[in-house]
């Protein structure tokens, strides 16, 4: 049970540094569409990207080396999906929260930033979820005590 809370955690830490990337992509993403010297924010675009990528690619190769059955893959496969919706919805928020901080703050940049942040914030039980399934389907391994 320790071991599949563990790993659990682990999981979680990768999805959420994709979300954190993600929304810093989408900040300046926000920024770079209308900054006329856009340099910083092209800059941050492709660091931040760069970025997620690798935490995307690495929370990949973790979960394929679990899984080792072919529910785990399965498991396995639906926890990254989950993560890639989840960087998505996260850049988007990003995009709306740059838009409202910068720009005006009409009726639609508020809708949309309360919109994506609520969204955001109910995706993140999915990839709980999918965690917790991943980590309870791998091969249990006996703890000496």
């Amino acid at each position: 049970m320790e071991r599949n809370n563990s790993l659990t955690r682990k999981l979680l830490a990768g999805a959420c540094g994709a979300a954190v990337a993600a929304f810093v992509l989408g900040i300046c993403t926000g920024r770079a569409l209308k900054a006329t010297q856009g340099r910083v924010y092209f800059s941050g675009m492709a660091f931040s990207g760069a970025i997620l990528i690798c935490v995307l690619l690495w929370t990949g190769c973790a979960t394929r080396r679990f899984a080792t059955s072919e529910e785990a893959r399965k498991r396995a496969r639906q926890f990254l999906a989950s993560c890639v919706f989840f960087s998505m919805l996260t850049s988007t928020f990003g995009i709306f929260v740059s838009g409202l901080i910068w720009y005006s703050r009409d009726f639609i940049r508020i809708f949309g930033a309360a919109w994506f942040g609520l969204l955001t914030c109910v995706a993140i039980f999915p990839v709980h979820r999918d965690a917790k399934r991943l980590a309870g389907a791998g091969p249990s391994i006996p703890q000496h005590r």
